[in-house]
């Protein structure tokens, strides 16, 4: 199951502004349809009913995820969503049919079948499984029509910023498995240690930001500008930050993403990565200012190797 190699044109609205991060995203040439919103945002979704046809949905940090399906998505994710083991699921996409063509229930279990595989299969995270979803039993005519949503759902999901079912770099490397040492010591102790390696995804640009004394990273996932987990967060908000910027530091600073930093008072430190809608937001956000500079590229020149 793969996403066809030719030109596309994938609509994507924001029927909120960019006060909210719920994008609906879809064609004119396919039934499906994406909608992709953090998991804070669900209760405001479910009151406008935009979450109530049957389909499959994926919840994911982009590290660890999970696939399910639901006749009613809104009331089956409110139900992870106050699930501690799901704690990962920050950002949420579900996938089922446009206005007017609404999948059933066969298309939902069919479509949370084959994205199983396909994240098994590409191993880009780690899968967080209930029951190993069952394939349905389909007449061929119904499976060649289940052939091709499934291959628009997975464009989608990917224009939406679900990347979790491609390889990376078009082949998927784990970590290789180290055998314990009968000494107790690591089998790797005479390996070299690297300083200043990338830690977004691989043939990302990265950026960094400095204002004030704040130091911050970040890079492009898709149509939205992710700040790093690592990066500072300035605590003063200046009077000429609008109303809108306002209200995204006081959600930040409420979501309990924010440790202290010893002996410093003025700023305190990501926890967790947050995606912006554009980097300018981003800026304004962690900075708490109208005009706090640009995101320069991060100078790799510093990375060092220390010898082992």
């Amino acid at each position: 199951m793969t996403i066809p190699s030719i030109p596309r044109t994938t609509i994507i609205h924001r029927p909120f502004g960019d006060s909210v991060d719920y994008r609906r995203v879809g064609d004119r040439a396919s039934r499906v349809v994406v909608h992709a919103f953090a998991m804070p945002e669900l209760q405001r979704l479910t009151s406008a009913g935009l979450l109530s046809s049957p389909g499959a949905y994926v919840m994911t940090d982009f590290r660890v995820g999970y696939i399910g399906e639901s006749r009613r998505p809104s009331r089956r994710l409110a139900k992870h969503a106050l699930d501690s083991s799901k704690r990962f699921a920050r950002d949420v996409f579900v996938v089922c049919g446009c206005d007017g063509a609404p999948f059933d229930k066969m298309m939902g279990l069919d479509l949370q079948f084959r994205l199983t595989c396909r994240a098994v299969e590409v191993r880009a995270i780690r899968l967080s499984k209930g029951l190993n979803p069952v394939e349905p039993d389909l007449a061929p005519e119904d499976r060649a029509t289940h052939d091709r949503i499934a291959a628009d759902a997975l464009r989608l999901l990917d224009d939406a910023g679900c990347r979790i079912f491609h390889p990376i770099d078009g082949e998927f490397v784990g970590p290789p498995e180290q055998p314990p040492s009968e000494e107790g010591s690591d089998g790797a102790d005479t390996g070299a240690m690297s300083i200043g390696v990338s830690t977004t995804p691989l043939g990302t640009d990265e950026y960094e930001l400095g204002y004030l004394g704040l130091w911050a990273r970040g890079y492009w996932a898709g149509d939205r500008f992710v700040v790093a987990a690592g990066s500072e967060v300035r605590g003063q908000t200046n009077e000429s930050v609008d109303a809108l910027t306002r209200n995204r530091r006081e959600e930040l600073f409420g979501a309990g993403v924010l440790s202290p930093i010893q002996g410093v008072s003025d700023r305190r430190r990501l926890i967790v990565a947050v995606a912006f809608p554009s980097a300018s937001i981003a800026a304004k956000a962690i900075c708490g200012a109208h005009t706090p500079g640009r995101w320069m590229l991060l100078d790799t020149s510093k990375s060092v190797w220390l010898a082992a």
